[in-house]
């Protein structure tokens, strides 16, 4: 679910990106960018990864992306974030929204849980 989440939102900011031009944004481009890359290479990373330990771990870095992407939409709504402020709710931000709560909920609990009850 986490790993769903994940590529989510790399769809979600990529359209953006693309198709509503945030790439031509100063600033918040580049970072929608990068957050697609990071979206989709934790994703691909957790599907790829045996060692328990290491999925914990991107599934961890996982949901720091999740918050971190919230945060800023949050922040953006309200208030300018790098000189750029969203003019409002849209349908693309609530799948976002959707996406980054629920990938932060199962990402994170992977994160925690996983491999404890083996021990």
């Amino acid at each position: 679910m986490g790993t769903a989440a994940l590529v989510v939102i790399g769809i979600v900011h990529l359209n953006l990106y693309v198709r509503e031009h945030y790439d031509q944004i100063p600033n918040i481009g580049p970072l929608f960018l990068l957050d697609i890359i990071l979206a989709w290479s934790g994703a691909l990373a957790i599907a790829l990864t045996r060692n328990i330990n290491a999925r914990r771990y991107i599934a961890g870095m996982g949901t720091l992306l999740c918050l971190g992407t919230f945060a800023g939409y949050m922040v953006a709504l309200v208030h300018p974030l790098l000189g750029f402020e969203e003019p409002g709710m849209s349908y693309s931000g609530g799948v976002a929204i959707a996406a980054e709560l629920l990938g932060a909920y199962a990402l994170g609990w992977y994160a925690l849980k996983a491999g404890h009850a083996e021990h």
